[in-house]
């Protein structure tokens, strides 16, 4: 019956556009679904370089993602450390040392 009124090219036509407001509707649905990671958030994990060595509070600063942040550690950092975030409070950022690995053993650095 719709081929009598609407003819072969417009059913199908109508179709793929049928077919791209789906796949449309299950983009829209499966973004609204997942959880939005972006700012701070992803801090956590993300590994940093120390440009200034820390003072005798533990406050040093480290460039993470491109952005230089005030850090503290437990244990007094120098410059060229590499460290790893824990936490983010704030405009400080929790961090620890990640171990240099040993060369000699032929390990990446």
């Amino acid at each position: 019956m719709l081929l009598v009124y609407f003819g072969s090219q417009s059913v199908w036509a109508m179709a793929l556009l049928g077919l791209i407001l789906l796949l449309g509707v299950i983009i829209a649905i499966q973004a609204h679904r997942s959880r939005a990671r972006g700012g701070n958030e992803e801090l956590p994990g993300m590994v940093g370089e120390v440009t200034q060595a820390s003072d005798e509070r533990g406050r040093a600063r480290a460039l993470v993602r491109g952005e230089i942040w005030q850090v503290h550690a437990d244990a007094p950092l120098q410059p060229g450390q590499t460290v790893r975030v824990r936490a983010e409070r704030g405009l400080m950022l929790e961090v620890e040392p990640v171990p240099e690995r040993d060369v000699s053993l032929g390990e990446p650095s």
